[in-house]
């Protein structure tokens, strides 16, 4: 099928403002509604007009058979490998979702997507990015930098990270005390678009995709270096404009075909893969200003806890929303034993900016609690993908977050 076989996309079409005078904040991509939906008198019909989509069934069976393909993939490998790498992403991921718990997989909707979910880039309508930084126990440097467009092949993403730990007291190979630098950086590659740019069905359904490159080591007093690859694979669905679901597949890629780091001296580590599963959604009640999600992350290690991740995004004002959520982590130190640590977020913006700030305690500990801060750009829609929620021909704006 040519590109210009798919016509107008009727995500790209406008609609009047909605009676109350503003568009309905939705889950679903931005300026996302239905024929039907515009026609209902309120909230409550609304949602049954959306029930009574014919093709509704065959997403939920899709999703629910993608759910049980990536978490069959969670069983653990075996191979020569001296270890597991960690991964960077896990300590951020952007300061919306860490003041939600680190829960967004469901969610997904903006440049944040590619360290946590790629799926979610294919609802993007403009060019978004986001640049976080922070400073871990005040001796690690972290950053995250993010952004994505959409085309007409789908969404592309870009992502990296790096951290690190400057001047380390090291011994060299002759017993010398020597000062050493840790750096580790990550960069990611995305793709994502909804099935249906292939398939007959499928508007609701989005496919994600992140090729991993990692590069890792030590300079100075000891010297070092590793560099390796991997694979993620996601999926989000919408139910219904208010309840989405999200999966993805973190470091999928099999040793066999090279997912592992190899170290300059021979060594090799495998990468700890994970399965998030999430869900998100906006009671009716509440007009959608209010977000609540949950998160259950499903190592693909049998000596890894199952962890789990709660939060929520109220709107207050236009321009102003406070966050808060319950971060399940893993105890450092046993590697079995969770901690659940508190997190809590606010962020304002007008005009595409967006500051988000979050709060991230630690094991109880005050000293160790650490903040975040990011900030975000989403640009006017400039294409709009095949793709949304099922029979979808016209659109009315969202809120913003």
């Amino acid at each position: 099928m040519s590109k210009a076989s798919f016509g107008p996309h009727p995500l790209a079409l406008k609609l009047p403002p909605s009676p109350r005078g503003r568009g309905d904040c939705l889950l679903a991509p931005k300026g996302v509604a239905f024929s039907l939906w515009e026609k209902a008198a309120g909230p409550r019909q609304r949602m049954r007009a959306f029930n009574n989509v014919a093709q509704r069934p065959i997403y939920f069976l899709s999703f629910i058979f993608y759910l049980l393909f990536f978490t069959a993939f969670s069983l653990p490998a075996t191979a020569a490998i001296i270890s597991q790498a960690d991964d960077a992403t896990l300590i951020g991921g952007g300061a919306r979702p860490i003041g939600m718990g680190r829960a967004f997989a469901a969610v997904a909707d903006d440049a944040d997507a590619i360290f946590i979910n790629p799926a979610g880039l294919g609802g993007i309508k403009g060019p978004t990015a986001m640049a976080m930084f922070t400073n871990l126990l005040g001796a690690v440097y972290y950053s995250e930098y993010s952004g994505a467009v959409p085309t007409n092949a789908g969404a592309l993403g870009l992502g990296y990270v790096t951290t690190g730990v400057n001047q380390i007291p090291t011994t060299d190979q002759n017993g010398n005390l020597v000062y050493t630098d840790y750096y580790d950086s990550l960069m990611i590659l995305s793709y994502s678009s909804p099935i249906a740019r292939w398939f007959g069905y499928g508007r609701n359904v989005f496919f994600g995709f992140n090729y991993r490159f990692y590069n890792r080591g030590t300079s100075g007093g000891v010297n070092e270096s590793a560099t390796g690859q991997s694979v993620d694979i996601g999926l989000k669905v919408f139910a219904t404009p208010y309840l989405s679901f999200g999966v993805c597949r973190q470091n999928i890629l099999p040793i066999s075909l090279g997912g592992v780091l190899h170290y300059s001296s021979g060594a090799e580590e495998s990468f700890a893969s994970l399965t998030k599963v999430g869900l998100a959604a906006r009671p009716i009640p509440l007009g959608g200003d209010l977000l609540l999600v949950c998160d259950a992350d499903l190592p693909g290690s049998s000596g890894r806890p199952t962890t789990l991740h709660l939060g929520a995004e109220y709107r207050i004002l236009k321009y102003f929303t406070v966050r808060a959520g319950l971060d399940q982590s893993v105890d450092s130190i046993t590697a079995e034993r969770t901690n659940w640590n508190p997190t809590f977020g606010l962020s304002t913006g007008f005009y595409g900016l967006r500051v988000d700030y979050a709060y991230h305690a630690y094991y109880n500990d005050p000293s160790l609690a650490t903040t975040y801060v990011s900030l975000s750009y989403a640009g006017e829609p400039w294409l709009a993908l095949k793709g949304g929620p099922p029979e979808l021909p016209e659109t009315i704006e969202r809120h913003g977050h």
